[in-house]
C-alpha cells in the first residue's frame, strides 16, 4: 500500500483489476545472490524499490545491481518481463564474479493471494 505506482500505460488503477506486482529480491548467499535496484518500468522511473500494481503483459524493467563496484554500463541491465495476473516478481542478480562485476538477473515470480482471491484468477 505505500508502494508508489508506475506512471503511463504499465500503471492500472490501484488494485482495481488483476494485476503483478514487481519487487527487489532478498539476499542469499548460498545462491549468491544479492539485491538489484528497479530504476524504471517501461521508461517511467520508480522512486521506490516496489512497483505499484502493473498490469499483466509485456514489460521493460531497468534494473541495476545493487554493488558500487565495477562501471556504471556493468551493473545496468534490461529485462523482458511478461507479467501474469496475480503474480508478484522479486528480482535478484546472480553474480559469478563480483570483481569483474559479472552477474545475471533471476526474477522469482509467487502467486499474490489476495488477489487471486478477490478476482478468481486461475485454475
Amino acid at each position: 500500500m505505500g508502494s508508489l505506482l508506475a506512471a503511463g500505460c504499465a500503471a492500472v488503477e490501484p488494485f482495481d483489476a488483476p494485476y503483478a506486482l514487481v519487487e527487489v529480491g532478498p539476499i542469499s548467499a548460498a545462491r549468491k545472490e544479492l539485491p538489484v535496484i528497479v530504476n524504471a518500468i517501461d521508461g517511467d522511473y520508480l522512486l521506490n524499490p516496489r512497483s505499484g500494481p502493473i498490469k499483466p503483459g509485456k514489460h521493460r524493467l531497468e534494473i541495476q545491481f545493487s554493488t558500487r563496484d565495477g562501471p556504471y554500463w556493468k551493473r545496468k541491465k534490461m529485462v523482458e518481463l511478461d507479467a501474469q495476473p496475480c503474480t508478484r516478481y522479486r528480482i535478484v542478480a546472480q553474480y559469478n564474479n563480483l570483481t569483474n562485476v559479472e552477474w545475471t538477473p533471476v526474477i522469482y515470480p509467487e502467486p499474490i493471494g489476495e488477489c487471486l482471491a478477490k478476482f478468481q484468477v486461475g485454475g
